[in-house]
């Protein structure tokens, strides 16, 4: 099933404030995101419950549980943040690259949050110089497909990381 182009951006946008911890809005909001989830074809259980919440009032975070659920049916599971920090990237870094995680989230989660403990790879530091230093270096601002296209590379890195970590581990 194919979410509208809207529908996939306000899920994207969740993800990268449950990725950084800070889920707004409110229950009333959470019940018609699923609502127009429905009428664009999601159809479970737990889209059904949360759009039971529309004439709730309280902050999101009430029905966080069920929030996250629903992301993920729709295909925007929140990242684990509690694995291997390789494995973190490559989540993040996918996300940012497919559409699924918005790129300023998930980019400044990259730099500020995994660089260091990933032994500041050279991928990461690429994306941090065409947000921070393009000026420098370009005429024009990065495009947001120059953007995804670097964190897919940074994805690439942490799978590699991560196979390799799985072959010594054999």
């Amino acid at each position: 099933m194919e979410l509208p182009a809207e529908l996939k951006e306000r899920l994207a946008e969740l993800r990268g404030e449950l990725l950084w911890g800070r889920l707004s809005g409110t229950v009333l909001d959470a019940g018609w995101l699923a609502c127009e989830l429905i009428e664009a074809g999601l159809d479970t259980p737990a889209v059904w419950e949360l759009a039971g919440q529309v004439l709730s009032i309280g902050p999101m975070t009430e029905v966080e549980p069920l929030v996250r659920q629903v992301m993920a049916e729709g295909g925007f599971p929140a990242i684990d943040l509690q694995r291997t920090a390789w494995a973190v990237v490559r989540d993040i870094a996918a996300g940012v690259a497919d559409g699924t995680l918005p790129i300023g989230a998930g980019s400044d989660f990259l730099i500020s949050e995994l660089r260091d403990e990933c032994d500041d790879p050279e991928e990461i530091f690429w994306l941090m110089m065409l947000i921070d230093d393009w000026e420098a270096v370009c005429e024009t601002p990065p495009t947001d497909d120059e953007l995804r296209e670097q964190a897919g590379k940074i994805a690439d890195v942490a799978r590699d990381r991560l196979g390799a970590k799985a072959d010594q581990e054999r």
